[in-house]
């Protein structure tokens, strides 16, 4: 049903066009008879947008965006009849008339946002109503200017600020949302204290100013805090606090910048994951590295042909001829397991051959007599040492 709606707009064409307006029409009817008749359809409208809102949302956003063309359409004949005011000698009656109709809709359309105004924050504003509105936007504008002028924040947080609001409030097809997000935010900057840089980036994230600008503003601060940061794990720390920040901040408002973009908050969140994740690879590239180097270290570990039990013997035996320090025998036995592999124990434990080295099998012992003699044997051959008296 959408007869109500259709009657005003019909009325509007039929009535009160501006060709139809000559001084027959005024002299029988009245302009101020045109004005109580509209404004008696208008109440009418009220009641009507009441009971098809609890029938239909969508159809009630379909009255309202009648009754904002209505709005455009007197607002046309408002300009037509103000070009053409020196043909016709009742221009300025029609004019007054005109603006008295344009009025009563902003009050309809005030009082249906009352009623809900989710329904008409995202319709276009009227064509009327668009100047005055502006005009009150960039005079907080003007004010926050000054206030910025006049304060130490960064310089770049100021401009992308300012630029913002100036292409919020100049949007062609600004609606009733973006003005109040913009006079919101105005309001809410021009009364803040301290009026500092960090004040004024929590503001911003709370009220979803999502720029572009205030993105790469926010990743540029980012970078610079991690490169001031001497290690990786410092540079975590610094995006854990920056994530922190802002989930630690209430939205302050459902509106939004750019309502067809993500929000700033979770632009930043994603861009300081994927910083972490790209930290986390490095250290664990690092942690490889340091493994790496001492898999390395300990491959460069002497391999000496003798199992465990007879390496120990052997240590023994040199410490007992008084050829290596009995003074710190857990410190000499962990040099030895530290330097040395066997063929079947790469990584020796230092406990394991101090033990060893005294705990000695006969077996291990005859095997190492063997050695030993053999090395006898070989100077002998080579340096033909029997037939020189011991020494």
């Amino acid at each position: 049903m959408n007869e109500v709606p259709v009657i005003l707009l019909n009325w509007i064409e039929d009535r009160i066009n501006p060709q139809k307006l000559n001084s027959s029409l005024l002299a029988g009817a009245g302009l101020q008879t045109l004005k109580r008749n509209f404004a008696d359809e208008a109440i009418t409208f009220r009641c009507y947008f009441i009971d098809v809102l609890g029938r239909s949302r969508k159809q009630a956003k379909s009255s309202l965006m009648q009754i904002i063309m209505m709005s455009d359409t007197i607002h046309d004949y408002l300009t037509t009849i103000t070009r053409s005011r020196n043909e016709n000698i009742l221009a300025d009656e029609i004019q007054q008339y005109y603006r008295q109709t344009l009025t009563i809709l902003e009050s309809l359309l005030d009082e249906c946002a009352k009623i809900d105004n989710n329904i008409l924050s995202e319709l276009s504003l009227t064509t009327y109503s668009i100047p005055n509105i502006r005009v009150g936007l960039r005079k907080q504008l003007s004010i926050l200017r000054s206030k910025i002028k006049a304060s130490d924040i960064e310089s770049e947080l100021g401009g992308l600020l300012l630029s913002g609001l100036q292409l919020l409030i100049g949007r062609q097809a600004i609606n009733r949302s973006d003005s109040e997000y913009a006079s919101d935010i105005l309001e809410q900057l021009n009364s803040l204290e301290p009026f500092s840089t960090f004040e004024i980036e929590n503001l911003l994230y709370q009220y979803d100013f999502n720029t572009p600008a205030l993105f790469n503003y926010c990743a540029k601060c980012c970078n610079k805090s991690m490169l001031d940061a001497s290690g990786l794990h410092e540079q975590l720390e610094v995006l854990i606090g920056l994530e922190d920040r802002i989930n630690g901040l209430p939205a302050r408002t459902k509106s939004r910048w750019l309502k067809e973009d993500e929000s700033i908050r979770k632009q930043l969140r994603i861009f300081y994951r994927e910083k972490k994740s790209y930290i986390q690879q490095r250290i664990r590239l690092r942690r490889s590295e340091i493994r790496d180097r001492e898999l390395g270290e300990e491959a460069e570990r002497l391999q000496v042909n003798l199992p465990v039990a007879q390496f120990g013997l052997f240590i023994r035996l040199f410490m007992e001829k008084g050829l290596l320090q009995k003074e710190d025998v857990g410190k000499t036995f962990a040099y030895y397991a530290k330097h040395f592999r066997t063929p079947k124990t790469s990584f020796i434990s230092a406990e394991s051959l101090q033990k060893k080295s005294t705990d000695v099998e006969f077996t291990t012992a005859k095997k190492m007599k063997g050695h030993l003699i053999g090395m006898v044997n070989w100077l002998n051959k080579h340096y033909n040492t029997t037939n020189h008296g011991e020494s």
